[in-house]
């Protein structure tokens, strides 16, 4: 089942980080980072599907050059505390295609392009070896300046607005359920918490009730008592290695402990579908009946009598 991450990191000079480790240890190359003089050399590293790197229109040819680009991005920063990079980790649908995981990536990628003039550098990992086999994840690393014919331009702080991510997080949900309502996935994914969600859909049974839906609302209260719950811990990926060697960890405890208390929920659910579902069912079967009965004795009703007064229309 497809679930919902998407994590916004800076890389950031105060935390010992560079834009340039960063983007080789992200797509697997080796960069030299001009400014400290080091040599980051991830050629080794597995995993890497794609990588990709869009850039503005009217960018210069040296902005598709990987090396140039995080070079040219450390070099416009001269803080010793500037943030040179933002990272955008996305949890891609393992449901869907590898193609399909590419595509989504990029048309997300090309959305933050066109709307803020950064060059970005995409790589696509597959799940780690020893972690969950669905893991499948994108890595974008955007500049903090937008880029010109000329090089690196203004640096754009709209990035700390929380109402902005928030535009961005939904904006990714819909990136990926557009793919998953083609595949008719049983579930779409939401960037809402899940109390959010819950309380959306007790406002919706509260409005079925007033116009008088009771079916409606009645499954909407279904729903909401499906989503009273707590989310799935993360347990990172030593964890799903080791327990899937058969070592069992603490946080795999607690996993098994969330993922029992998820099933006994869902359990409880579909007992409730199945109940209001054999109500609905036998309630029809008894308005129909009657109704035909109601019609069958109309059929053979005499209503000469009826025609003979003003009472009849």
């Amino acid at each position: 089942m497809a679930s919902y991450h998407l994590s916004v990191k800076t890389i950031k000079r105060s935390a010992g980080r560079t834009a340039t480790a960063a983007a080789a240890y992200r797509v697997g190359e080796r960069i030299e980072c001009q400014r400290e003089g080091r040599v980051h050399d991830y050629t080794r590293k597995q995993g890497i599907e794609e990588t990709f790197i869009l850039t503005p229109k009217d960018a210069p040819d040296w902005a598709q050059d990987r090396s140039r680009l995080w070079n040219e991005a450390e070099a416009s920063e001269t803080r010793r505390n500037s943030v040179t990079a933002r990272e955008w980790e996305l949890a891609l649908p393992s449901e869907i295609s590898a193609e399909d995981r590419l595509q989504i990536t990029r048309d997300f990628a090309q959305e933050l392009v066109s709307r803020y003039g950064v060059a970005v550098d995409v790589a696509i990992h597959a799940p780690h070896r020893e972690g969950d086999q669905r893991n499948h994840h994108a890595h974008i690393m955007l500049t903090t300046r937008s880029v010109g014919e000329d090089g690196f331009e203004g640096k754009d702080r709209s990035w700390n607005s929380k109402e902005l991510l928030e535009d961005w997080r939904e904006s990714w949900a819909g990136h990926a359920n557009s793919y998953l309502r083609e595949i008719e996935a049983a579930r779409e994914i939401d960037h809402r918490s899940l109390e959010a969600q819950r309380d959306e859909k007790l406002d919706l049974k509260k409005q079925a009730h007033e116009r008088g839906d009771e079916r409606a609302a009645h499954e909407l209260e279904i729903e909401a008592v499906e989503l009273d719950r707590d989310p799935l811990p993360d347990i990172g990926w030593k964890a799903w290695g080791m327990e899937r060697r058969g070592i069992q960890t603490a946080a795999g405890d607690l996993w098994r402990e969330a993922r029992g208390r998820l099933e006994d929920v869902r359990e409880l659910v579909s007992g409730l579908r199945e109940r209001f579902a054999d109500t609905y069912a036998r309630v029809r079967d008894v308005a129909e009946q009657s109704l035909g009965g109601l019609a069958e004795a109309l059929r053979g009703a005499d209503f000469t009598a009826l025609k003979e007064t003003n009472d009849y229309v």
